[in-house]
């Protein structure tokens, strides 16, 4: 679906983010934690206190599960949004907007971790932005109380305007035939975790645009045609159709990867 103005991303109520991922309503641990050991990080305050930093809650996901352990303390993520940052595209217009992730659990299973992310108003997908410089944080919850969590969260959110910055640098960044070529290779073998050679009806794929706004040829287009691609899967590899991610975690970790290349290329 294409989208041309900041109405895009619905604000979520509480009740509507903990029907989507149950585990956000979690008040205390579940009950195997050593709760000697274990800091607990109620999602719900982060929400709060997202919402006193202006960010406001756009979604929540939670894998499906038929256990009741994880349905109500496992791996959740929750996104926000601030309605005064976005992303320009080379022509002023507006593009994107930045989007703070947090990824908690209640189960001991993962540490809490704070990314940085960024939201396509042209096409609607998720980014997920790994930057070495502007970088994230993940503690155990056995280490920090909420309130220093809270603290890590405010300093990175002050920084997010270098972010913005940053992506809007990408734009003026025109990448040749033999580039875009290269980057889809190196994207494809971060989805397929192993580095064989991409075939050319492969790269063709990846790189094709699924709407005229992704049409162009700098980095930033580049980037979201190929993370869109590889997300949403559809195309042909090892001569059958790709299926698209649905693992939240693994939809994380290739989209983190996809920000690291596309920063080499930048430089």
């Amino acid at each position: 679906m294409s989208n041309s103005t900041f109405n895009t991303s619905r604000i979520l109520s509480l009740e509507e983010a903990i029907e989507k991922a149950p585990a956000i309503a979690a008040t205390s641990p579940a009950a195997h934690i050593n709760l000697s050991r274990y800091k607990f990080t109620p999602t719900t305050e982060v929400i709060s206190h997202m919402n006193d930093l202006g960010f406001q809650l756009t979604s929540a996901k939670q894998s499906l599960t038929k256990s009741n352990l994880r349905r109500d303390y496992g791996t959740h993520i929750v996104q926000f949004q601030h309605p005064e940052l976005s992303i320009k595209g080379s022509d002023g217009k507006l593009e994107a907007k930045p989007t703070v992730v947090l990824v908690n659990s209640h189960d001991g299973v993962m540490p809490i971790k704070f990314e940085l992310g960024m939201f396509r108003l042209v096409c609607e997908n998720g980014l997920m932005i790994k930057d070495k410089d502007f970088g994230g944080f993940k503690e155990r919850h056995t280490r920090l109380d909420f309130q220093s969590i809270k603290d890590m969260m405010t300093e990175k959110v002050n920084s997010m305007t270098d972010v913005v910055n940053k992506i809007s640098r990408w734009n003026g960044v025109e990448m040749s035939a033999g580039q875009r070529a290269a980057f889809a290779i190196e994207a494809l073998a971060m989805r397929l975790n192993t580095d064989r050679q991409a075939e050319d009806y492969e790269i063709n794929e990846i790189l094709s645009s699924r709407r005229k706004e992704d049409d162009s040829n700098s980095l930033w287009h580049v980037f979201n045609r190929v993370q869109e691609n590889l997300i949403k899967g559809g195309f042909q590899m090892n001569n059958r159709t790709a299926r698209p991610i649905t693992n939240p975690i693994q939809d994380m970790v290739l989209n983190q990867g996809l920000w690291t290349l596309a920063e080499a290329y930048a430089n």
